[in-house]
């Protein structure tokens, strides 16, 4: 077993930045329970100048967080897990080599409920059930 900590910065998507945030803070509990994982918001970066800018630069529908661990493949499955419960959450993790790996959510919250209480995707029709 190698003793190498892994640094990765972890990209959350929202639909706007209050929803990135929030999602945000819920993966970064999710990390926080594996065992020598450390999870931390990255510092802000400085708002890049504008043309014609009036204000403060957008906001932009992103939170980073820094993960740290020495086992990564368990981080893995544990954002791999957590971004498919809705289709609207997506992860982008850039590895500290540069590689990036990306997650895009594929179950509905819908879905896992009718799969939750048995329902699937049955399609038996019982005594009495017209279609």
């Amino acid at each position: 077993m190698s003793d190498e900590i892994e640094s990765a910065r972890i990209q959350v998507f929202g639909a706007d930045p209050r929803h990135a945030e929030l999602e945000a803070k819920e993966l970064r509990e999710v990390l926080n329970r594996l065992d020598g994982a450390e999870v931390r918001f990255a510092p802000p970066e400085a708002p890049r100048a504008t043309e014609g800018a009036k204000g403060p630069a957008l906001l932009t529908p992103e939170v980073v967080l820094i993960l740290t661990t020495g086992t990564f493949a368990l981080a893995r499955t544990a954002i791999k897990a957590w971004v498919e419960v809705r289709k609207s959450r997506k992860v982008r993790v850039v590895h500290s080599d540069g590689t990036v790996t990306e997650f895009q959510g594929g179950v509905s919250g819908r879905e896992v409920n009718a799969l939750r209480d048995g329902q699937g995707n049955r399609t038996e029709t019982g005594p009495g059930d017209t279609r």
